[in-house]
């Protein structure tokens, strides 16, 4: 790591440069202080603590405060979110610090739903029980070092942080109020009431403001007629056949979509829906979250109300009925029934279902089973559910997201999906690389690994969300930052539409040349930010440097600017998390690598302060000026220029200006010379 006062190497955990003595970046809980992070900001405050000091004993009073607020801190730690203080009544809350998750926004506000439940469920002896007032917000923050009086802690600083406790002071008793941006993030999956646009106290511009109602249980994919399905049609077809297979010989199988985030596994899984219909089988989409991962048969548990829905029964009753119908029960063997109700019983449990006498289950508590008992009776109750859930109907299962599903549903939708080879199922899964489950080597398995679109793909698709087509250079641009990653295409579209980034010339779309510039949509900076922080501490310091340098960057080069602080296997590990690749076009020197999208290195540029993205540029310039070829000067001035120093950036500018134009790149040129006037405080003139 370099000092970022004087630039010189340091070792690696040192508190302070043994060249000037300045404190360095600093790992506090796993986070490097020193950040620009997205994050959600939870402010909860309890109504009615004035009421309770001006009628209780104080040690009363204490007592029944913290009470209520340790019941609001377990929601916090449960969704993985952050204590960042307590304020006399109230609990601020952060998501996404010291470590960012994919649904940072979501969690934040399940955290707030449950924060009403476990406060409802906390019984104080009063007959006007305590609520909250919530705010929750999203945005940008920094994480820095906060010294006082001798102590260090880390102090996050932003309009979140702000938003957040303006909306909680806005909402009213047992409400949850959202900005913009968290709703924007953490939807589908949540219920909301639009209140219009409020200027909250102390901020210049209004926020969107919305009611938060519920959850939302989806129970088919959003993407499902978001946009047209674009450059899927082989995958697609695939996966049309495995169904039509299954429809005539009763032998089913099983198909696992592996790819990155947001490459489109989630959106194709939910265009089968019309075909599995068509083809005679019942449909259930089954989805996983990172937030569920500790949830004990959560799966299961939405497969049961999946089917309950389906019938329009309770869940304890289709349970009942598929197990121990019946129909079925008669035949069962006792020792089998005795097993399947033992594991039954401990299913529910866990799961927090409820096996109810009105539902035809016994009344009273059930015999739990020991270990070897409990997992026998588990796998002959799947077996057996499994094929009565097909005995009227074959049915195609999406089990989304499958490397978030939790551990206790995995040992059961592994089983099943082992016995479709031989039933008339079908089971479609998704999941990100490079975890391959044991079930994916099987014969009746096919694994389709799903890339990028291609350039025509990427503009087909950028053309459906913006309404109309792109101008030559926009598809370039697009393709280029978005490597035909289906939602990363989308959200920059979107944005680029919200905010006035396209323009309209003649009867195409054009992308406003500033919006080049512009950072990450802040969904996507979410999104990309958990992946970033997944890495260890070495590997995030070498990918946010290799962010100065540029798309393409050298091994050698990348070492130097991070003191040696990066090996090949730093490399090799940030290659195999899908974020660089080895770049082997024909005639680049050896040891080269690059990003494989430009939004990582967008995302991983924006996390740096100024201070410290000014002195990588700097260090930068100064190696590849020493550098032997020298860089050419348009380069070396594009650093000089990020890293402030006017003066050396000049002469550069000048140059590059007057090499572009001999060689005919006049629009080069003009960008060159006008930048060097800029600096000048000159008009720019027109190169010829």
């Amino acid at each position: 790591m370099l000092c970022p006062d004087c630039g010189t190497p340091t070792a690696p955990g040192a508190l302070f440069c043994h060249h000037c003595g300045r404190r360095l970046d600093t790992l506090v809980d796993g986070l490097k202080v020193g950040d620009r992070r997205v994050i959600t900001a939870v402010f909860a405050d309890l109504v009615g603590y004035t009421r309770l000091v001006d009628e209780l004993d104080p040690e009363e009073v204490r007592a029944r405060v913290d009470g209520a607020l340790t019941a609001l801190a377990a929601a916090v730690v449960h969704f993985g979110g952050s204590l960042e203080k307590f304020i006399g009544d109230a609990v601020l809350a952060v998501f996404g610090v010291p470590v960012a998750h994919d649904d940072d926004a979501l969690r934040a506000c399940l955290c707030a739903l449950e924060m009403q439940s476990s406060l409802a469920r906390y019984v104080t002896g009063d007959d006007q029980p305590m609520v909250l007032r919530i705010g929750i917000a999203t945005g940008e923050v920094v994480a820095a070092l906060r010294e006082v009086a001798g102590t260090s802690s880390v102090a996050l600083t932003g309009d979140p942080m702000t938003t957040a406790a303006r909306l909680q002071q806005l909402a009213e008793p047992d409400e949850i109020l959202l900005d913009d941006a968290t709703v924007s993030v953490a939807e589908p999956r949540i219920g909301v009431d639009h209140l219009g646009d409020r200027l909250l106290r102390g901020q210049r511009k209004p926020v969107g403001v919305h009611l938060l109602r519920s959850e939302r249980i989806v129970i088919s994919h959003p993407c499902r007629k978001a946009a047209p399905l674009i450059g899927r049609d082989g995958d697609k077809a695939r996966m049309v056949n495995l169904l039509r297979r299954a429809a005539e010989t009763g032998r089913g199988g099983a198909v696992l979509l592996r790819g990155e985030a947001g490459i489109g596994k989630s959106r194709l899984l939910c265009e089968m829906e019309d075909d599995a219909r068509a083809a005679g089988f019942a449909w259930m989409w089954l989805d996983n979250t990172p937030h569920g991962m500790g949830t004990p048969y959560r799966t299961v548990r939405h497969m049961v109300d999946w089917l309950a829905d389906e019938q329009g029964v309770k869940a304890g009753i289709i349970a009942r009925h598929l197990l121990f119908g019946d129909d079925v029960a008669p035949n069962l063997d006792p020792e089998i029934s005795r097993l399947m109700l033992g594991a039954i019983a401990v299913l529910a449990r866990d799961s927090e279902m409820s096996l109810l006498p009105e539902e035809g289950w016994e009344s009273g508590p059930f015999d739990l089973p020991g270990p070897a008992d409990f997992q026998t009776g588990l796998q002959l109750a799947t077996h057996l559910w499994v094929r009565r859930m097909i005995a009227d109907k074959p049915r195609c299962i999406v089990i989304d997201d499958f490397h978030w599903i939790d551990p206790s549903s995995r040992i059961l939708m592994d089983i099943m999906i082992q016995m479709a080879a031989d039933l008339p199922l079908v089971i479609l899964t998704g999941s990100r690389p490079p975890a391959m489950p044991a079930w994916g080597g099987l014969p009746h398995v096919e694994v389709i690994e799903l890339g990028g679109l291609d350039k025509v793909a990427t503009e087909e698709l950028g053309m459906a969300v913006a309404g109309a087509a792109l101008d030559t250079e926009s598809a370039r641009w697009l393709y280029q930052r978005s490597a035909g990653n289906a939602l990363f295409v989308g959200e920059i579209m979107r944005t680029l539409r919200e905010t006035g980034g396209l323009h309209q010339v003649g009867e195409r779309l054009r992308i406003d040349a500033g919006a080049v510039r512009r950072s990450v949509p802040l969904s996507l900076r979410a999104l990309l930010g958990a992946r970033i922080d997944s890495l260890p501490p070495r590997q995030r310091s070498a990918l946010e440097v290799a962010s100065v340098i540029g798309v393409t960057f050298s091994e050698g080069l990348l070492r130097s600017l991070c003191g040696g602080e990066v090996d090949e296997a730093d490399l090799e590990e940030l290659a195999s998390a899908g974020i660089v690749t080895a770049a082997e076009e024909l005639g680049m020197p050896p040891n080269q690598w690059r990003f494989r999208h430009q939004l990582f290195l967008d995302a991983a540029y924006g996390r740096l302060l100024a201070d410290r993205r000014r002195l990588l540029h700097a260090s930068l310039a100064d190696l590849l000026e020493a550098s032997e070829p020298r860089t050419d000067a348009a380069e070396l001035a594009r650093h000089r220029v990020a890293a402030g120093d006017a003066a050396r950036a000049l002469p550069l500018l000048e140059q590059a200006a007057r090499e572009a134009a001999a060689v005919g790149a006049v629009a080069e040129a003009e960008t060159f010379a006008r930048a060097a006037a800029e600096i000048r405080g000159e008009v720019a003139p027109t190169v010829s």
